[in-house]
């Protein structure tokens, strides 16, 4: 026992020695301090109230009757003021405590009965107290088989479960516990039972249970901190590993603390970021907000809505008593997976189903390729059917893209590919209603095709509108230039089909009468058609689906606009913005990101704000965005210029954290995943760096193409590459 503190307090002062970083304050709301400052306690949640006992006070590392809180409290979340006190049991620290049907549940624990100037005779308990919260009573139930401290009490379907720990014995060491123990709450007396054996052992660990997985993460073992997550399947009983619990420091998952926030693993290690583990796609994400200060052993409690409290717990200078709250809630999604037809029981990390994905080249892939080569995870390359510079969309199995061919886009073509070897299923061609003479100066095929379960949608530059089948067959077919006029404009067209379940949406900005539309997707008939004063654009508008309201943001040429995407109605409009003519809009909860071309002109507006004069939140510093639109992430916003420099910009006020010269510059935009962002130039070059708020790289992916690098398609394993006239698959899959 006493080597294991050893390696607690050495660690504390090398990390003191190194000094700590002033973390960004948290959006948080006012709770008042705890009644003294204290770590290793216990807190629970029952019904609007936060419930805190016991733990330690005093100095670190010394244990006594004095150094044992006597305090058990509890503070009314919604109405706030100052603590209560309620009728105290045992001392305790190291202890577990869930609660269950307005009971709360401690069991185990340590305790001190020596006096402060004699030694300790710290020792781990095995009773199990019940607190009864509407009669204010203790009682006591069947106790722990034997005596446990610095474990984890979690409840979860009316059973308690206990993980981790040690027991420490008076003068005799300690015993390590490799067994974690189960009760079913419904039957009187309950018993302990133990859980499958492991060959792991831990304590000062957190664990928290999200969908039937009980999570344990970090602690102490033999060996020191440790920032391991494993997990028990509660259905089969089965212990398997989660990768770990991304850290910083030497402290890794010590003294962590965890939660389960609406279906979301929450865990705070000693960091002012904590981490998200999104079991889609297996993989660690930072928060969207940062926590004032670190802390460990303390307590995370989750509220309504997508809050989280950190109460208490310890730091280099001591223990705190004070309480943050910290939201977790994401950025706006754009138009989600579950708002796509025919996406019942589909993972968004099988399909991508548009410009940018879902609106917002984010993915939940899993399992990513982090590096390839012409030699390395290079899965296949088919060539396209002529030229095009759109997007491919992925529906599980099948890749759709579209082209055109012939010297004057005479022909409209649509193939479809299989995801797995890359082999030709189908292909279509459309004679056009347009000539278009090609040139590099305008666009091939440029807007790109949607997809849902129920089919294919796309629109070309000629303005042929058009819906086939998976297997290509067709569904309905229109021509906006005979039923609106010729497409305008020296360069041709670029704005892409967005999407909602119901119906499509299209974007004609250009040199002659420019209109908005929505369009039925079972029967290609408007929905509502807006007529629009002419302004060239290319730029795609971006759908929002939150608060279950259906917005429209577009960016277009010296505008940004907000529209009801089901009326058709204007909610606003800011004028005066210059160079956004390509970038589309990018959304977080708050605020709708603008790209542009021009220095100073890249901003974030507010979605809120009932006025325009305070729409404005912030202008991005020292950047601009040519081709990619922006990129949006946890805390943090990507933007690449004309010359091929990525900035990355704190998401709060637009200050530019750093800049990266890439190899090259981008048409497509960078894709964030898996706690990662890429970066793909138009000659083959990729770069790889964390979502972490630094440009180190991961890793620089070169491929051999002819042309250029138009679009990415991200799905499990694999990035799907399109140049003007080819596929590339590179992937974590194995050929054959």
């Amino acid at each position: 026992m006493n080597n294991l503190f050893s390696i607690a307090k050495i660690l504390v002062f090398a990390l003191l020695i190194a000094g700590t970083f002033r973390g960004t304050q948290s959006k948080a709301e006012s709770f008042p301090d705890l009644p003294e400052a204290i770590t290793s306690f216990g807190a629970s949640r029952v019904g609007d109230y936060v419930y805190v006992y016991g733990g330690h006070v005093g100095e670190a590392h010394v244990y006594s009757e004095e150094t044992h809180s006597r305090s058990f409290v509890r503070m009314d979340i919604k109405k706030g003021g100052d603590w209560e006190t309620l009728p105290f049991n045992q001392s305790l620290q190291g202890l577990g405590m869930a609660a269950h049907k307005r009971k709360i549940y401690i069991a185990g624990g340590s305790q001190a009965t020596n006096k402060a100037n004699e030694k300790s005779n710290l020792s781990s308990l095995s009773q199990v107290s019940v607190f009864d919260t509407v009669k204010k009573t203790w009682s006591e139930i069947t106790p722990l088989p034997e005596p446990r401290s610095s474990h984890e009490l979690v409840v979860h379907k009316g059973k308690l479960y206990v993980i981790g720990g040690w027991n420490m014995k008076e003068g005799e060491g300690v015993e390590w516990h490799f067994n974690g123990l189960v009760a079913d709450l419904s039957k009187q007396p309950i018993k302990w039972n133990k859980l499958p054996s492991t060959d792991w052992k831990v304590r000062a660990n957190s664990a928290a249970i999200v969908k039937n997985q009980l999570y344990v993460i970090g602690g102490l073992d033999d060996n020191g901190t440790t920032s391991a997550v494993r997990k028990l399947n509660l259905k089969n009983l089965k212990w398997s590993t989660v990768s770990d619990l991304p850290s910083s420091n030497q402290i890794k998952g010590f003294g962590s603390a965890a939660c389960n926030l609406n279906g979301k693993l929450i865990v705070g290690g000693f960091s002012y970021q904590p981490q998200v583990y999104l079991e889609s796609n297996a993989s660690w994400n930072p928060s969207p907000q940062k926590i004032k200060g670190k802390r460990f052993f303390h307590r995370m409690i989750p509220l309504s809505g997508e809050n989280v409290l950190f109460i208490g717990g310890a730091n280099f200078e001591g223990h705190i008593k004070n309480i943050e709250v910290l939201d977790f809630t994401e950025e706006e999604t754009g138009a989600m997976l579950d708002g796509v037809d025919g996406s019942e029981g589909v993972r968004q990390g099988l399909v991508w189903t548009g410009f940018r994905g879902q609106g917002n080249s984010k993915s939940e892939a899993r399992d990513l390729p982090i590096k390839w080569s012409d030699d390395q995870n290079l899965l296949w390359r088919s060539k396209i059917i002529g030229y095009g510079q759109s997007t491919p969309v992925v529906w599980k199995e099948r890749v759709f893209t579209t082209s055109t061919e012939g010297n004057f886009s005479d022909h409209l073509i649509v193939q479809c590919n299989n995801l797995l070897n890359g082999n030709l299923l189908w292909q279509k061609s459309f004679p056009t209603p347009v000539k278009i003479e090609r040139s590099q100066y305008v666009s091939q095929a440029a807007p790109s095709p949607v997809v849902d379960g129920k089919a294919l949608y796309l629109f070309f530059e000629s303005g042929q509108l058009l819906a086939l089948g998976h297997e290509g067959n067709k569904i309905w077919e229109r021509s906006l230039t005979e039923e609106y006029g010729p497409i305008q404009g020296n360069h041709g067209i670029g704005s892409s089909l967005f999407q909602s379940k119901e119906s499509l949406g299209l974007l004609v900005d250009h040199s002659g009468p420019s209109y908005l539309l929505n369009i039925n997707k079972r029967t290609g008939k408007n929905l509502w058609k807006v007529d629009r004063t002419e302004r060239v654009s290319w730029s795609t508008p971006t759908l929002s689906s939150q608060f279950n309201r259906q917005t429209v943001y577009i960016s277009s040429n010296g505008i940004v606009e907000a529209i009801n995407f089901k009326t058709g109605k204007r909610l606003w409009l800011k004028e005066g913005i210059e160079g956004n003519t390509v970038a589309s809009p990018t959304l977080t909860k708050e605020l709708v990101i603008i790209g542009s071309s021009k220095k100073d002109q890249s901003l974030a507006l507010s979605r809120n704000k009932s006025t325009i004069s305070d729409r404005v939140a912030w202008v991005a510093e020292d950047a601009s965005s040519s081709f990619g639109s922006p990129l949006a992430t946890y805390g943090y916003l990507y933007l690449v210029n004309r010359a091929g420099v990525a900035t990355c910009h704190d998401i709060k006020n637009g200050k530019k954290l750093w800049d990266l010269r890439l190899p090259g510059s981008c048409w497509a935009s960078p894709i964030s995943s898996s706690g990662r962002v890429y970066f793909f130039t138009k000659d083959g070059h990729t770069l790889v760096i964390k979502n972490d708020g630094t440009p180190d790289i991961i890793s620089d992916n070169r491929l051999s193409i002819e042309g250029k690098i138009y679009g990415v398609a991200c799905i499990d394993r694999s990035f799907v590459i399109r140049t003007g006239s080819e596929l590339i698959c590179v992937s974590n899959f194995k050929s054959g």
